[in-house]
């Protein structure tokens, strides 16, 4: 079973490895393609600016004999005259970086702790719409626009592709605004006359963060700071529910229609391998039977090993008998005569030690006398001639 353990765990971690090579790879290429929308779009901006750039010294130096742009024919950008692309009237372009996010929604907390909602009244502070009130109808948090209830028009270049027989090039169409250019417009009471009246606010604040780990959501207060106001988030009506004669019944959900008991397994066993895979590979739970014959299936290569053993050459079988004759013997035992000697050893050297000598020191000296005496008679020897 072992082996098979170890099997089911090689192939969890090979297909962890495919997943994770299979995700790089899609991080990669998500990459590459937001590396070529931003080329895109940057060229495109910096092609329309230089066309308009052009535009403008050609008509202030033409004059009365400026030629007339605003006609139904598409200029050097692609696009006709005084319209844009859908993208850029949406805003999904990919030039925002997070410095450009934290800059659009500077006033209202940030990006992670927006203090804009759904329904919020707000006022738009910039572009040919200023000072217009309406309500946010939806917000993007990638590029930090907001889609508002009003009709907030700008023309649009539809393309060749999209565009019906019947239908003109360029048609008014949504478009979002910035964040930065919004400012919420909330009722408050003047603080001489105590009269409630609509107060534009410039700056708001989150307060009393609450993380919920279990469903990973942030829930937080606002106010404006400076004031300790706290502003209230704005009411969301519930969706309506409508109910089909195909949709299944409270009642009928609830009821309770199985009784599992201990006698009789929950779904027959046919279905059971068809939701587990009877013969998957990442299969850990099998049946006693099977448990039962792999286990005999070890058992049976474990007894070849052993057989493999019991045949032994004969200088195999020799020491396998030499080492049973010395287990025999036991641990050798030091006879009086040997510890008789061993003392007389410890004493002389404790003898020499109390005299001033090192035993050890002694026999080194000795050695090397009767080596430099050795080499000395060497020389001789080797004078004498062959015989």
């Amino acid at each position: 079973m072992d082996k098979i353990m170890r099997r089911v765990r090689m192939a969890e971690r090979r297909v962890l490895r495919r997943a994770q090579k299979q995700e790089d790879s899609g991080k990669a290429a998500e990459r590459w393609q937001h590396r070529n929308r931003v080329v895109t779009s940057t060229r495109q901006a910096g092609r329309q600016l230089a066309i308009a750039i052009k535009h403008r010294h050609e008509d202030w130096e033409s004059g009365p004999i400026a030629p007339r742009r605003d006609v139904s024919r598409i200029d050097e950008s692609g696009n006709y005259w005084g319209s844009i692309t859908a993208e850029q009237a949406n805003g999904d372009t990919p030039l925002i970086t997070e410095e450009q996010l934290e800059l659009r929604s500077a006033w209202a907390g940030g990006p992670k702790t927006l203090c804009l909602a759904v329904n919020d009244r707000v006022v738009i502070l910039d572009g040919p719409y200023k000072g217009k009130l309406s309500k946010v109808k939806s917000i993007n948090k990638k590029n930090m626009t907001a889609q508002l209830d009003e009709d907030i028009l700008t023309n649009q270049t539809i393309p060749d592709y999209m565009r019906p027989a019947d239908l003109d090039h360029v048609e008014a169409g949504p478009s979002a605004i910035p964040i930065s250019s919004l400012r919420l417009v909330h009722p408050l009471p003047d603080p001489t006359t105590g009269i409630v009246r609509d107060v534009i606010v410039r700056q708001l604040k989150p307060i009393s963060i609450v993380h919920d780990r279990p469903t990973r959501k942030v829930s937080y207060s606002r106010i404006i700071p400076g004031e300790n106001v706290k502003i209230p988030w704005p009411k969301i009506e519930p969706r309506p529910k409508f109910e089909y004669d195909c949709d299944t019944k409270r009642a009928e959900v609830e009821e309770r229609t199985y009784v599992p008991t201990l006698l009789t397994p929950p779904m027959p066993q046919s279905v059971l391998d068809e939701l587990r895979g009877r013969y998957s590979k990442f299969r850990t739970r099998h049946e006693p039977e099977y448990i039962a014959k792999i286990e005999a299936q070890e058992a049976e290569k474990e007894a070849r090993k052993k057989s493999a053993k019991t045949m032994l050459l004969p200088v195999q079988e020799l020491n396998r008998k030499l080492r049973a004759e010395r287990r025999a013997l036991g641990q050798p035992v030091l006879t009086e005569e040997m510890l008789e000697k061993i003392g007389q050893v410890i004493a002389k050297n404790r003898a020499m030690r109390a005299a001033g000598k090192n035993p050890v020191v002694d026999n080194v000296q000795k050695a090397v006398e009767q080596l430099s005496i050795e080499d000395q008679a060497a020389p001789e020897t080797k004078d004498q001639p062959r015989a």
